[in-house]
């Protein structure tokens, strides 16, 4: 289920249309007199210290297999 403020696979929506309402929502509530606190997290970082071989095996002891594991394993291995 998609919400309406999810932007990413939804059409006319992208990570620019995100943005521009965030920056929209935020430009308001300080006219407002709101304080605004912000945290980024950055997953592809934590992605990349994962060891990729280690979770493949993982995948596959969950029961992982066939072309569903055939078409993960590429985008694991890619990142490693």
């Amino acid at each position: 289920m998609l919400y309406f403020d999810e932007h990413g696979f939804c059409q006319g929506r992208s990570c620019l249309t995100n943005l521009l309402e965030t920056f929209e929502a935020w430009t308001l509530a300080l006219e407002r007199g709101y304080g605004i606190d912000v945290t980024y997290l950055d997953y592809r970082k934590a992605f990349d210290t994962v060891w990729h071989s280690g979770l493949l095996t993982n995948i596959q002891r969950y029961g992982v297999e066939g072309q569903l594991l055939a078409w993960i394993k590429p985008f694991v291995m890619v990142a490693g």
